[in-house]
């Protein structure tokens, strides 16, 4: 069963068209993600997939229902950018949340507990917010999308602003997630998140999916591979001569040109028969790498360019707001549209402005 469908869906922002004719299926069970560079859609596609905007057309459909609105208990977001009050703890920011579930009280508490366990913040859970990192508020925020044990996590842009350390903390819980049978639909531009979490991925450029693959089957495909090794006596280069034309080497580095697992795995027999220290094996290319490149190179025209600043809209604003912001877009347009007969009550002050000018 498909936990996301996603057919023929267009999205434009006057103009500008945002998706094209999208077509995305995710298995229930599976982590999927998205990659694309920044303005590719990806947000976009999020925000039409929890019902925040309205496609033009096509059709979505998410846990069996194109009925968004009564799916939303059953999903877990995770925002790019995080809005918290910060005069809260974790643990009654957790409880304030909860209790716009259905949970009782009882399940609420226990529930809480759980995720502030799972999002290593226990020993923190009463420090206000104010004083967390910026590391530890992402790891609230996925702690609050899994308070209600949603059936769906969306995540957009899980590590974006973080340092190594804030980095690694949320893709060890992300990690962790997997076997929990969550359904997992990630949006990023960052290659080794998708390797680390992902089992299928997905590129996104100028609104259609240009290129899908299986990433358990990219990470197993061949590739070149570089091995450094403290030294390599003169009969070590005899026996790795005679196993394949494949096998270049010098002093200190042996290159497998392209490389195979039974290659690599004889090549290793090799050097650790012969008590070779080996320091180091990299890859000379990522496959996933190769995949997003060629997708995205083979792709014209470029990537679409962001709506120009409605300055009617702007002028809504107080100072701080980015206009760009699509979601923020729309939900504008959609308040101007609806105001009735705005522009004729515009126009109507300033003929009146006018008439008490030549009294």
């Amino acid at each position: 069963m498909y936990a996301i469908e996603i057919e023929q869906v267009y999205k434009s922002y006057g103009d500008f068209p945002v998706l094209e004719d999208l077509n995305l299926r995710v298995m229930q069970g599976r982590v999927y993600g998205l990659l694309g560079p920044n303005g590719a859609g990806k947000t976009t596609l999020i925000h039409l997939m929890l019902g925040f905007l309205k496609a033009n057309r096509g059709t979505i459909n998410v846990l069996g229902t194109r009925n968004l609105e009564r799916v939303r208990g059953r999903i877990g977001y995770v925002p790019e950018r995080l809005r918290y009050h910060m005069r809260y703890s974790a643990r009654e920011y957790l409880r304030f949340l909860g209790q716009f579930s259905d949970m009782d009280a009882a399940l609420l508490r226990q529930r809480v507990e759980e995720e502030l366990e799972r999002a290593g913040l226990v020993n923190v859970a009463n420090r206000m917010l104010e004083k967390y990192s910026k590391g530890m508020l992402q790891r609230l925020g996925i702690a609050q999308a899994l308070l209600a044990d949603p059936e769906l996590l969306v995540i957009d842009e899980p590590t974006s602003g973080l340092d190594p350390s804030g980095q690694r903390d949320v893709l060890d819980l992300l990690a962790e997630l997997r076997s929990s049978g969550h359904t997992i639909f990630l949006c990023s531009h960052q290659l080794g998140e998708i390797e680390e979490l992902c089992d299928d991925v997905g590129v996104l450029a100028n609104g259609r999916l240009i290129a899908e693959a299986n990433v358990h089957q990219l990470r197993s495909s061949d590739v070149s591979v570089s091995i450094q090794v403290d030294r390599l006596s003169p009969e070590t280069r005899i026996r790795l001569a005679r196993i394949s034309p494949n096998i270049k080497y010098g002093d200190h580095t042996i290159l497998l040109h392209p490389n195979n697992q039974s290659l690599q795995h004889e090549v290793l027999r090799a050097l650790t028969d012969a008590h070779v220290t080996i320091l180091s094996l990299n890859p000379l290319e990522r496959p996933l790498e190769r995949l997003y490149l060629q997708a995205v190179q083979d792709e014209a025209p470029a990537f679409f360019p962001s709506p120009p600043v409605d300055e009617t809209s702007e002028s809504l604003l107080s100072p701080g707001f980015d206009v760009r912001d699509p979601l923020l877009k729309d939900l504008l347009n959609r308040y101007l549209n609806a105001r009735p007969n705005g522009n004729d009550e515009a126009k109507g002050a300033d003929q009146t402005d006018g008439s008490d000018e030549k009294r």
